[in-house]
């Protein structure tokens, strides 16, 4: 099956039963205060739209290794989306983005309310609700214990190597200059580990998988989650809001350090490096820095070569999928999504 339509397909199963995990949530927060029902219903709002990634492929590394109860990873998965919406609440205030998925971001919404003090501390609280509700999806699901633990377990790794590289990201940001080795470092921790190998592997586990077939998870989902960050990285910069729901200048004006900047620094010369260097991330940016900071990494060749670079990691992430799986549409529904990772718009 095509990754588009396997997508699509789990967007509409986790909708439905999500729809009704809250309701659940919702009933019983009015039991406490008005306020916590009010505050559920926010991150389930928020919790809508997307890609729905990380579940879907907690069902997919389910169903490579075997397993076959739909009602039992069902749960699973959506407790994976809940888990990376709660990370995406607390992202959001660090990045201080205003936009996400298309709709307000949380601690904007409640900033505009009662102040950013207020703003921040609520999307605090709402977005680790977010991750208790995940967990508690999780934990009591319908698996044998034991492989409950390994999963959890498993996930608490991932997760823990997410937050490093989100510490290692934050401050590279105050650097000015930047390795390749460093960046690497941070797109690996932060997001090749979390987007495509934790919840494959997750999946997996709680299928029964081999061994074998977690490594090459692992290698399969470090090249591609690399790749997938790349172009990430290319769509905040060149990408269409309306398409990718959130702003194309907020990397530019917090002077995010992604390989798409290091690279124009790189291939720069003269007045346009020194253009970079001055007003990348810097106060008092005017619409015109953003327009010619765009001009400068397009015309340095960054932008083009982020994507071979992405192209190229693909096709080795594509190497290992004999090795996670021998089924045939499931290798087809890997190596679509492979490509799904760097042709999309969003």
């Amino acid at each position: 099956m095509k990754a588009l339509q396997y997508l699509i397909n789990y967007s509409k199963k986790s909708d439905n039963y999500l729809i009704k995990f809250f309701a659940r949530k919702k009933r019983f927060g009015k039991t406490i205060d008005k306020t916590t029902a009010e505050g559920l219903g926010v991150f389930e709002d928020y919790s809508k739209g997307g890609k729905k990634l990380r579940g879907a492929l907690t069902e997919l590394g389910y169903q490579i290794a075997g397993g076959r109860n739909q009602g039992a990873i069902l749960p699973v998965s959506c407790g994976i989306e809940l888990l990376h919406s709660f990370l995406l609440v607390h992202d959001d205030i660090i990045d201080r983005d205003k936009k996400r998925r298309g709709k307000i971001t949380i601690h904007e919404l409640y900033s505009g309310k009662n102040g950013e003090h207020f703003g921040v501390s609520k999307a605090i609280v709402i977005g680790d609700i977010g991750a208790f509700l995940g967990l508690d999806l999780i934990v009591n699901s319908n698996f044998p214990k034991e492989r409950i633990v390994k999963a959890i377990s498993s996930l608490n790794d991932f997760l823990l190597k997410t937050t490093y590289g989100e510490m290692f990201d934050v401050d590279l940001d105050l650097r000015n200059k930047v390795s390749w080795e460093e960046i690497l470092k941070v797109r690996t921790y932060k997001t090749a580990f979390y987007t495509l190998v934790m919840p494959l592997t997750v999946g997996a586990i709680l299928g029964g998988a081999k061994k074998t077939t977690l490594n090459s998870i692992m290698k399969y989902g470090i090249s591609v989650g690399i790749a997938f960050q790349l172009i990430d990285d290319v769509l905040g910069v060149f990408g269409t809001p309306k398409l990718t729901g959130k702003s194309n200048e907020s990397d530019i004006k917090d002077g995010k350090k992604t390989f798409l900047y290091a690279k124009a620094l790189e291939l720069s010369r003269n007045k346009e490096k020194d253009f970079l260097l001055r007003w990348y991330g810097a106060d008092g940016l005017t619409g015109a820095n953003i327009k010619n900071i765009r001009t400068i990494i397009k015309n340095s060749g960054a932008q083009e070569y982020s994507q071979i670079l992405a192209k190229e990691l693909v096709e080795k992430g594509k190497k290992y999928i004999p090795g996670i799986t021998g089924d045939k549409k499931q290798q087809l529904t890997l190596l679509s999504l492979s490509d799904f990772m760097i042709d999309r718009t969003n």
